[in-house]
């Protein structure tokens, strides 16, 4: 059994994520994970995170960068950004039957064949290629059935 951790070795490790980075690529490797929240009031989760952490950073620095960094996006539990190496360590995961595929019990590996081999893929191409069903999301509201599925997918790795 681990022993619970000291208040100076929790301090420490606050204090190693909150200095200072040479760039977005170090402040993820250090962190491990940032949230990410498209909710611009006052700014996003992800941009408070890495001003406070890289010296000249600027909002929106992290999605210019993102095609050239080694990241991804994925749930842990919340949305957010993590090195490639964190992320590995989240797949394949055990995910039960949704309610999509009891609606829709097609739906996945129709989406799956149609975005497979393509390298990037818009939502919406998807709900072209394959219908524009609808389908209750985790709110109770009415999303995009291909959009949902294709949520599922990106869960599942």
């Amino acid at each position: 059994m681990t022993p619970d951790p000291t208040l100076a070795a929790l301090r420490a490790a606050a204090a190693r994520t909150l200095d200072p980075q040479r760039s977005v690529q170090v402040a993820l490797n250090a962190m491990g994970f940032v949230q990410a929240d498209p909710i611009r009031a006052p700014a996003r989760a992800q941009d408070l995170t890495l001003m406070a952490r890289v010296p000249g950073y600027r909002a929106g620095d992290l999605e210019r960068l993102y095609p050239t960094l080694d990241a991804e996006e994925d749930m842990l539990p919340n949305y957010g950004f993590m090195p490639r190496s964190v992320q590995a360590l989240l797949h394949p995961r055990e995910v039960p039957p949704t309610r999509l595929e009891a609606a829709h019990p097609d739906l996945l590996p129709e989406v799956r064949a149609a975005v497979q081999g393509r390298e990037e893929v818009h939502p919406r191409e998807v709900a072209l290629l394959l219908g524009q069903g609808r389908t209750v999301n985790a709110w109770g509201g009415q999303s995009s059935a291909t959009t949902r599925a294709l949520d599922v997918l990106h869960r599942r790795g």
